[in-house]
């Protein structure tokens, strides 16, 4: 169980920022009152400065309040100055960040220019994180403190020019210092930023920024909460951006983005956002807009239940113990639900659109890998499909497979039966006496009902309160998106429900939209988030970055490519990666990697192994595939 400590990390009550610190980046503040800053980064070539300041142009008129530039080099930092000078000549005054890897010399030079440094922890250390040397106390101490003297000439300089400093932690290149006492872990990655984080208080250098970064939404949550603790344990209060790294591109970008940056949302955390899409720059802001502008004007909304401790540990993930009634609780992954209760009557196509298809020939109803598990079909009459007593339906029709009830209605009261059955719950209107009955009827399914988003917190308080109570029935979370358009649908969905399911708190997913939003697009939505947040696997994650000025191929069209190829396969981890600095370190969680090494060459990874280098990228996805099919990953679709 969680320390009482901890039960006050939630927001239960309404949405609430927690308090940071104002850091000041160029002519916009970020932190404290400030609104929730948005920010991208180019994907040019920084030495292109014609290109680069058209891009961020491009950016800036889509609403990003930051640029970050790639400066590896530093030629590249000669041409962030000229980037510069170009944007405050046209009349852009946007801060611009320059992002710094492994080259010292340019982190020095770039901060006479940039209005903020980005740097990654993980580059000051002289050993591999897959180095398999132990080291002792002392040598740790050793080696920080070796970190700390190559750091120091950049934080000097920053002090001297008011530059502020982003601390960006990355899951898949923390230091062998970090690696060798906490692991790979959302823990360590919170230690590594805690690290510089007091040297730069030592040194008396306070303009700082933190993230943690990760393209596993799960491990990106957790440790950006442990990172909240450990700073306000100590006094601190930097602001924090948020993003999930490596997210990918189209619907599965932006549900990944959404699920672990608005789960940290909800709970306050969050001064600035940058959802990494591999797509131009400008297609980011529009996300990250909706996503800040969907807390921002979330509504005071009565909330019923409260509880009196939680017992959920925001810093690991831990199902919640529920009973398995047909497959939905216990140790079977969350259920999808559809939603056909506006229906009058059911016909073909409104199975079909859920992923079943009715096979004349044997007479009987096949369901693909993404179909809906089961049907809400209300008062619908079912007549006129073929063979219902083969679909699983749950209604209040008796010729449903599955009884639906209202745990307020007199007829519930009348008729409970034996067998497994659902009973609906509404959220806004739930209070504890109600909570309680619900320990009398162990054969029930809980639908947890909430008719907005606005209403998140009755939602998550009402789980808290059933575990406070012990009542162990599954709980099928409903959440309906009454405003949606058929644009915002995904990050909306994403956003609100994806934290309770990375927090281990649902059994299953039903999302009720405006009838202009196809069924087929709520499906995908449904098991987006739930494949986003690592809870229902059920096809390829691809795990690619966003490109900067050191991808040497086309990343859009490759992408493209390797999905066309290899979106059939099932629980496959794929990382696209742009370039050899970066990619075998974001993509340490995939199974396969694709990663730029060169100017028109690839090199392709199996886990953190490299199979083959220097491929031309006309032949890559070729051998990519057959890298798969080597390794017997590879099913014919």
């Amino acid at each position: 169980m969680v320390n009482k400590d901890l039960s006050s990390y939630y927001n239960i009550t309404k949405y609430a920022r927690k308090p940071s610190a104002v850091v000041k980046i160029g002519s916009t503040p970020l932190g404290g009152s400030n609104p929730i800053r948005l920010q991208t980064m180019t994907s040019t070539n920084t030495n292109s400065i014609n290109e680069t300041v058209e891009q961020s142009i491009r950016a800036v008129e889509a609403g990003a309040e930051y640029i970050r530039i790639t400066t590896q080099g530093v030629r590249e930092v000669k041409s962030l100055e000229k980037i510069k000078a170009e944007l405050r000549n046209k009349g852009y005054e946007t801060p611009l960040i320059a992002d710094i890897h492994f080259n010292p010399s340019a982190a020095l030079e770039a901060a006479k220019f940039a209005d903020k440094i980005r740097i990654n922890p993980g580059n000051y250390s002289d050993k591999s994180r897959t180095s398999a040397v132990n080291l002792s106390k002392s040598d740790y101490e050793a080696d920080l403190l070796k970190a700390e003297e190559r750091f120091l000439g950049l934080l000097e300089i920053c002090k001297q020019n008011n530059v502020a400093i982003r601390i960006g932690v990355n899951h898949g290149s923390l230091s062998h210092r970090i690696m060798n006492r906490y692991g790979d872990t959302p823990e360590g990655m919170a230690h590594s930023a805690m690290e510089f984080l007091r040297i730069c208080h030592k040194h008396n250098h306070h303009q700082l920024v933190v993230s943690m970064k990760s393209s596993n939404t799960r491990v990106m949550v957790q440790a950006t909460r442990y990172l909240y603790k450990m700073m306000n344990d100590e006094g601190m209060s930097y602001p924090l951006h948020l993003g999930v790294t490596e997210a990918g591109e189209g619907e599965d970008g932006r549900i990944k983005s959404a699920v672990g940056i608005g789960a940290l949302l909800v709970d306050g955390l969050g001064d600035t956002v940058r959802v990494s899409l591999t797509e131009e720059p400008e297609k980011e802001i529009p996300v990250a807009k909706l996503l800040v502008g969907l807390f921002k004007n979330w509504k005071n909304q009565k909330v019923t239940t409260i509880p009196k401790t939680i017992k959920v540990n925001p810093f690991q993930y831990s199902k919640r113990k529920t009973a398995s009634i047909l497959n939905i609780g216990g140790e079977n992954a969350p259920i999808v639900m559809a939603n056909l209760s506006q229906q009058n009557q059911l016909h073909l196509k409104n199975i079909e659109e859920w992923g079943w298809t009715f096979n004349n020939a044997i007479g009987e109803w096949i369901a693909s890998e993404h179909a809906a598990d089961y049907f809400y079909t209300g008062e619908a009459s079912i007549a006129q499909l073929p063979d219902p007593d083969g679909l699983p339906l749950v209604g209040y029709n008796k010729n449903c497979k599955y009884r639906w009830f209202k745990l307020s209605s007199s007829d519930f009261k009348k008729d409970t039966p034996q067998e497994p059955y659902f009973i609906e719950a509404n959220a806004n209107s739930l209070g504890i006496e109600q909570i309680k009955l619900l320990k009398n009827h162990p054969s029930a399914i809980i639908i947890l009902k909430a008719n907005s988003p606005y209403q998140f917190y009755n939602v998550r308080n009402i789980i808290f309160s059933l575990i406070e109570s012990d009542i162990d029935n599954p709980c099928v979370i409903s959440f309906g998106f009454p405003e949606a358009s058929p644009s915002n649908l995904q990050v909306e969905s994403a956003a609100i429900a994806g934290s309770l399911f990375l927090d281990g708190m649902g059994d299953g997913l039903i999302i009720s939209a405006p009838q202009q939003i196809t069924q087929k697009s709520i499906r995908a939505a449904a098991f987006g988030i739930l494949q986003a947040a690592r809870v229902r696997i059920t096809r390829t994650e691809f795990i690619s970055c966003p490109g900067c000025g050191r991808t040497l191929f086309n990343l859009n069209e490759t992408l493209r490519k390797v999905k066309e190829k290899t979106a059939h396969l099932k629980g496959l981890k794929i990382g696209v990666m742009g370039c050899i600095v970066n990619g075998p370190g974001e993509m340490a969680d995939a199974d396969y990697g694709y990663v730029g090494s060169g100017k028109g060459l690839v090199t392709l990874y199996r886990k953190k192994e490299i199979i083959q280098k220097n491929i031309p990228e006309s032949q890559a996805v070729d051998k990519l595939i057959q890298l798969i099919k080597d390794n017997n990953d590879w099913p014919e679709p």
